[in-house]
């Protein structure tokens, strides 16, 4: 039996997360620095997206 993923499920409960995480964030520690989210939000992204490609394609 082949083991599936659910694709959009993960990539939004990454993308939740990252939010829940950014306003924790807001909450207990301050301000964030927006040079740092300014790089790291579209490789985190790329990152999801790819991820995504590699679960949803057909293994043969």
């Amino acid at each position: 039996m082949r083991k599936t993923y659910d694709v959009v499920a993960l990539i939004f409960g990454l993308l939740f997360s990252c939010v829940a995480l950014g306003s924790l964030w807001l909450t207990f520690v301050g301000p964030l620095n927006w040079q740092v989210i300014r790089i790291v939000a579209p490789m985190g992204l790329v990152a999801v997206g790819v991820l995504g490609l590699v679960l949803s394609r057909n293994r043969q």
